[in-house]
């Protein structure tokens, strides 16, 4: 009897499908058009939400943090700065992701579950050095 309730248990409870000692750890930069709005990012929250709760699932989410108002742009020698955001092609970078994987190829198809990419956004995998 005890035997079927843990076996039940451990049929409900996610485990962790990796061993996070030998992972590797990936930054994932996002961006958004800059049309991207809040009312889109609103729309997008609950599907960000699914994304996260299947990393962590997997046992490959380190953090994430986003940050999509404007800060301050540092630049040239006298390092004058102005409030604004760096875009370019038309996008801005509104998060980061750090997720752990075995390699670049696996970090990549993790990537790809980002729901921006549904709406004009795109996302860049880099390896974060240990």
């Amino acid at each position: 009897m005890m035997t079927a309730i843990l076996m039940a248990i451990a049929a409900v409870v996610p485990s962790q499908a990796k061993a996070t000692t030998d992972l590797k750890k990936f930054v994932v930069v996002v961006r958004v058009p800059e049309t991207y709005d809040t009312e889109l990012a609103k729309k997008v929250g609950p599907k960000w939400d699914k994304t996260i709760e299947y990393w962590k699932a997997q046992g490959v989410y380190v953090e994430s943090f986003a940050f999509p108002q404007p800060g301050y742009i540092i630049s040239g020698r006298d390092k004058h700065a102005e409030p604004g955001m760096i875009t370019w092609g038309g996008q801005k970078v509104v998060s980061i992701v750090v997720l752990q994987a075995e390699n670049m190829t696996e970090a990549t198809e993790l990537a790809k579950r980002c729901p921006v990419l549904d709406y004009g956004g795109s996302v860049e995998v880099r390896e974060r050095p240990q």
